[in-house]
């Protein structure tokens, strides 16, 4: 879908000395959130170290799980090459962030990328959090990160065997499959050899370091997903299909200013510092803020969430009119 053939043309809501504005981007700003992001993450896991032995390293690993989740914050801002300004920076950034957070930089790249240009509609939007109608089921399954866990390991195999899962294959071009499938082995050999060190020499630092507060700071990841879009327009306009959350200082420096995620689809051109320029800029023409990551969490479990028996209702309904209907849990990974 190209820009000009969407309901509503973004570029309306920025003239183009704004646009121009706002689209430049920087090294100096990337190496800052980048250092001070991993800079983090060494001081919550020199906690985890103080708090071995103890039953403080249960919430000592949630910290540290929390900053090492909001990863992929940077993961995504690199996947759209706003991070910084110099491309090889950018790439290196990308690559190495995908790789402790664990995810395939290439195929995320193109299943981003289809997401921002089929936002919110069902059967083409590979990322499209919790799809209507949304059970508890399905809920809970997407706030434990369930379906992450479960499918990615699937998914890494199939490229590291030279094949891909037929919901992916439609939107990857053919010619970047080596690639993807090469990315698949390198990860596996990387995390193979990890383990391997770690079996050699007895420790579990991996799992208490890296892998297991990875798994609890997930949640956090999958909230601020799920406040992103659901409860928004199921549809192509980008006023309306996506919502900005208010969060404090520190959230949006760990989440390099995603809080603002319809600024971010109305320009997905502007770094991630330009977002708060550009939010103040567009005021209240965009879908209305949630108040706070709890309130729009709130707001979706009241009214977006349905039994299984309505939302098989639902469903024969929507066939029933030949409307489009997501059962196939494309959005498992995001």
């Amino acid at each position: 879908m190209k820009r000009q053939e969407m309901v509503f043309d973004p570029f309306q809501l920025i003239d183009k000395k704004d646009r121009k504005q706002l689209t430049r981007r920087s090294d100096l700003m990337g190496l800052a959130y980048l250092c001070g992001h991993f800079s983090a993450i060494g001081c919550t896991g020199f906690l985890v170290y103080l708090a071995s032995g103890t039953l403080l390293i249960v919430p000592a690993m949630f910290v540290h799980g929390i900053v090492l989740a909001c990863l992929f914050a940077p993961m995504h801002e690199c996947s759209h090459g706003t991070a910084f300004r110099t491309r090889w920076l950018n790439e290196f950034a990308y690559r190495l962030v995908s790789l402790v957070y664990i995810s395939q930089p290439t195929w995320y790249r193109y299943r981003h990328a289809v997401h921002h240009t089929y936002t919110q509609i069902q059967g083409k939007d590979p990322a499209m959090v919790l799809p209507s109608p949304t059970t508890w089921q399905h809920y809970v399954e997407q706030v434990l990160g369930w379906r992450f866990w479960t499918t990615f390991p699937v998914a890494i195999t199939k490229h590291a065997l030279g094949t891909m899962r037929p919901q992916d294959s439609w939107y990857i071009p053919k010619g970047d499959l080596p690639r993807i499938y090469n990315e698949a082995r390198f990860m596996i050999a990387v995390y193979g050899s990890v383990a391997a060190l770690a079996v050699y020499f007895g420790t579990f630092a991996p799992l208490i370091y890296w892998l297991l507060p990875r798994m609890m700071g997930e949640p956090l990841q999958r909230c601020w997903r799920i406040a992103e879009h659901k409860g928004c327009d199921e549809g192509p306009d980008v006023r309306t299909n996506t919502r900005s959350t208010k969060a404090s200082f520190l959230m949006r420096a760990l989440c390099w200013n995603m809080p603002y995620h319809s600024e971010h689809h109305v320009c997905p051109q502007a770094p991630f510092f330009a977002l708060p320029a550009l939010n103040r800029l567009l005021g209240e023409r965009l879908h209305p803020m949630g108040k706070s990551l709890l309130a729009v969490d709130r707001e979706v479990r009241a009214h977006c969430i349905v039994s299984r028996a309505q939302a098989d209702q639902i469903i024969a309904a929507r066939k029933a009119n030949n409307k489009s209907v997501d059962t196939s849990w494309v959005c498992a990974l995001d």
